[in-house]
């Protein structure tokens, strides 16, 4: 057969029927043999052209329903990704590392069941999630994403179902869920969890689907796959799950936040809650070993530590205004008066440009002053012009655009204050075109 190379996932050929979904019945089955129905080349999620079979059937989960696809290996060829025919939803294609064997070969595929455990996990975990709030409040959930490291679920929460309290997240913004519930909520999902109830699988027909309790309307017709919960939930779906509750092992919400007039919901289990707790806890460890504390004394170390730099940063104002104090007295006892002007002319490398203002401030309240600021940073220069209210003849904007149009820079500003910048000058280029700013307004006022 011809190989086809078409953007994006195409049509099935002519011939090529239905693969068979062996994950429908057996999850757990990680090898199995196969026959490829026909060939083609594909673009992935990363868009990259590959070569993909279509086999007769398969234990390779294509990316459906919030849930990602299965990775593992077809006659140890690497299988990068698995994709439902959108054309044609019951063919699946395996995008492969390289090209595979020719239509009609038998192959073994092997999955990685590393991979697939972990969203076994993570999907009955949503399921469960999913179910406990519904039942403790009314939550319905509109989406669900299975993502690498952690999953979300979007809740759409009836407002008589939140206290006026539950309105407001931690972060301040607008909320439907507060940590306390949805503690209490996780509490109730790990008991269920724990009772490592039995989790079945049955095919029904839209006619016997309409007896039983689903959790939401199936998005699908004819025959219909639903997961059961034994006792719990009844879900329409067509992923992955576990045999038992107890497989999960553990679901931790760890986030909640505002979204789309809703909540979503981050959540983790199994492994993932594992290494959620570890890092956390190295976390918990190093910040007490930095602080000299144990876990437990952590929050009123740092509560300290806060005060303690509370009073520090006040100390830090203080001594800084005092600098900034003495270093205006300088400036000023050093300035040259020329008809009653008070020029201060002064260049820096590196200064904070925050403390170049404050100078500024300090300065210009005082009568007469005329203020020529530079400051070198890195490959520019950034320039303050300003002056005091009662040298009402001088416009600091026009002496800065002057200034710019010597040094080649760009800037703007009012009559009492400008700034502006120009590429890199040495220090004496500035302190000269400085001189000769100076020189132009004492022509001037000799005229």
């Amino acid at each position: 057969m011809t190989w086809t190379r078409i953007p994006g996932v195409g049509t099935a050929p002519t011939g090529v029927g239905a693969t068979a979904r062996l994950y429908y019945d057996d999850a757990t089955l990680r090898e199995f043999d196969a026959t490829i129905l026909g060939l083609r080349e594909l673009a992935g999620e990363d868009g990259v052209p590959r070569s993909a079979v279509c086999l007769d059937r398969t234990a390779f989960y294509p990316t459906s329903g919030g849930q990602p696809y299965d990775t593992g290996v077809l006659d140890e060829i690497r299988v990068v990704e698995v994709l439902e025919d959108p054309a044609d939803t019951s063919v699946i294609w395996h995008l492969l590392a390289e090209p595979g064997p020719p239509q009609g070969s038998t192959v073994v595929g092997r999955i990685d069941w590393t991979r697939r455990f972990d969203h076994m996990q993570q999907h009955t975990g949503q399921h469960l999630l999913s179910a406990a709030f519904e039942d403790a409040l009314s939550a319905s959930t509109v989406g669900f994403h299975l993502g690498s490291t952690s999953s979300t679920i979007d809740l759409e929460i009836a407002r008589s179902e939140c206290s006026e309290a539950s309105m407001r997240s931690e972060a301040g913004e607008r909320s439907q869920l507060t940590w306390e519930t949805a503690f209490e909520v996780e509490a109730a999902v790990n008991a269920v969890v724990w009772q490592n109830r039995p989790v079945t699988v049955s095919i029904v027909d839209e006619e016997a689907i309409l007896s039983i309790p689903l959790r939401k309307p199936p998005a699908v017709t004819g025959e219909i796959r639903v997961v059961w919960i034994n006792g719990y939930d009844a879900s329409a779906c067509g992923g992955t799950h576990v045999g038992a509750t107890g497989e999960i092992g553990i679901i931790k919400i760890t986030g909640i936040e505002h979204y789309k007039g809703g909540v979503r919901v981050s959540f983790v289990c199994g492994r993932r809650a594992l290494k959620v707790y570890q890092a956390s806890l190295h976390t918990l460890q190093s910040a007490g070993l930095a602080l000299s504390v144990g876990p437990d004394d952590l929050l009123g170390a740092i509560a300290r530590l806060q005060d303690e730099t509370k009073v520090l940063r006040r100390d830090v104002r203080r001594l800084r205004e005092a600098v900034l104090d003495d270093e205006a007295e300088a400036l000023w006892a050093g300035a040259l008066v020329v008809d009653g002007v008070r020029a201060i002319t002064s260049h820096w490398d590196g200064k904070d440009f925050a403390d170049v203002r404050a100078l500024a401030g300090r300065l210009r309240e005082r009568a007469g002053a005329l203020l020529l600021f530079a400051v070198t940073e890195g490959e520019t220069v950034r320039v303050l012009v300003a002056r005091s209210d009662d040298l009402e003849l001088l416009h600091a904007g026009a002496i800065l655009r002057a200034l710019l149009d010597a040094l080649g820079g760009r800037g703007g500003g009012s009559a009492t204050v400008a700034q502006g910048g120009t590429p890199y000058h040495p220090p004496e280029m500035i302190l000269t075109a400085f001189q000769d700013a100076l020189g132009g307004l004492r022509r001037t006022a000799s005229t």
